[in-house]
């Protein structure tokens, strides 16, 4: 854990654990510094100012350095729903991470024992938990950031504590049943070693490590396999898209750490995954029909084809636009940055060799009217594409292209000006309007171009 040169922060709130496991990499790496870390969550008035003056002495006393800093997680904890220990594992990290940024230390150590491991996989357990969950508290966390006292009881602890002489400071708020874990820890877990299994922190403790090694595995499997199956698109707000063929392919297992995965990606972040959210999107990848919402906790899901699209709630905003289309000249397609509707006059002669029925829409402009708009599409808009002997709904053209349904937003189309519904003279993918498209005898071309923008 600590191969690197430079200085080991200790992270001591003042209790038993954190104290021993300073004065233990004192002992251990003599020839390294060692520093005192402590966060004051000013949770307990005097009593927090009392623990870091604790930590400040103690420290000086070791010949340490002592990096303090000061921090009332109640203003953050009302974000999180008041969850005050939440509050204070983020701003504990957050003070780590930044001194590690900062170079003040090489590696930081917490104090976290066996007894911690038990109480965190049984409390995962009792709350519902994947085999994620039940790995605990990994040894490593964050490449920097280490736990060496995981195989250590607590028991183990106070015997180092008295052996050496060592003072140590009892948080009162570690008493207070008010707190799940506490509760756990002063209630359940001692009935349970009465009743079931008096070696119940080993034995919690060995199903973690069971579990961080098959985690190791499944990490880099599912690192593959998302690669495969989802693939970032944000382009135009689109989210993750992921690919439901390569989805059904998979194992059940396979596909719900996938999903888990992709969900926990940092531009959905969808946090408080239970089972029931995981399997209702795997229903909606095994659906046998190709469309469907499910609503998970910040994000939507929503299928399209063999297509599920993923995207933080509230993140759309509606693509309709109606604006005047120069001729010739250049219009920003709006809600999507990097297109260009472009339109210029050639001479006959001169589009021929442009010719390009997905780059271009070749359009005779002795017959186009003269006063154009560029608007996007309307639920009901039918036109006679070129080379079609009927009009077609643009809806029933986007179903038999298999235009997703998040790609309709604002699909632009060329309307005549001033007539009733906008005379559609040409659409994106389906081409010109028959009535409208070039013809051998065609003096002058009007040319639409979709260009991506600078």
């Amino acid at each position: 854990m600590f191969t690197d040169d430079g200085t080991i922060g200790a992270a001591v709130s003042g209790g038993a654990d954190s104290v021993a496991l300073l004065h233990a990499l004192q002992a251990l790496f003599p020839d390294r510094t060692i520093a005192a870390v402590h966060l004051n969550h000013c949770l307990r008035g005097t009593d927090s100012d009392a623990d870091e003056t604790f930590v400040r002495e103690l420290s000086a006393k070791l010949g340490c350095p002592c990096f303090v800093r000061r921090e009332d997680v109640t203003l953050s904890a009302a974000a999180l729903r008041g969850n005050l220990e939440q509050a204070g594992r983020r701003a504990r990290y957050r003070f780590y991470r930044d001194l590690l940024a900062d170079g003040s230390c090489a590696a930081i150590a917490t104090g976290h024992t066996r007894s911690d491991q038990a109480e965190t996989v049984l409390f995962r357990l009792l709350r519902g938990a994947s085999g994620g969950g039940l790995s605990g508290i990994w040894p490593v966390y964050a490449d920097r950031i280490f736990r060496p006292m995981l195989d250590v009881t607590r028991s183990e602890v106070l015997d180092y504590l008295e052996c050496n002489g060592l003072e140590w400071r009892e948080d009162a708020s570690n008493a207070d049943l008010m707190f799940a874990r506490n509760r756990l820890r002063h209630e359940l877990l001692p009935q349970l070693r009465r009743e079931w299994n008096p070696n119940l922190d080993t034995v919690l403790a060995h199903t973690a490590d069971w579990a961080v090694e098959e985690e190791r595995f499944w990490n880099l499997r599912t690192a593959e396999l998302s690669a495969r199956c989802a693939q970032d698109a944000n382009a135009g707000g689109l989210g993750v898209l992921m690919d439901v063929q390569q989805l059904q392919a998979l194992s059940v297992a396979e596909q719900r750490r996938v999903l888990v995965a992709v969900l926990k990606r940092p531009g959905l972040d969808c946090r408080n995954l239970g089972f029931e959210h995981v399997e209702s999107l795997r229903g909606l990848v095994l659906a046998r029909d190709g469309s469907g919402i499910v609503e998970l906790p910040g994000v939507r899901a929503e299928r399209s084809f063999d297509l599920i699209r993923l995207h933080r709630q509230g993140a759309d905003v509606p693509k309709t636009y109606d604006l005047p289309l120069p001729v010739p000249g250049r219009v920003p397609l709006p809600g999507d940055d990097s297109c260009i509707i472009s339109t210029r006059i050639l001479e006959a002669s001169s589009a021929e060799m442009l010719y390009d029925k997905k780059a271009f829409a070749l359009l005779d402009w002795d017959c186009v009217p003269k006063s154009l708009r560029l608007r996007s599409w309307r639920d009901g808009d039918r036109y006679r594409p070129a080379g079609s002997d009927s009009p077609k709904k643009i809806k029933d053209l986007f179903q038999r292209s298999r235009v997703s349904a998040w790609e309709r937003a604002g699909w632009p189309v060329v309307v005549a000006d001033g007539t009733s519904g906008g005379c559609i003279v040409w659409a994106r993918a389906f081409g010109p309007a028959g009535e409208f498209a070039v013809r051998p005898a065609s003096r002058r071309t009007l040319v639409v171009e979709e260009l991506m923008a600078d």
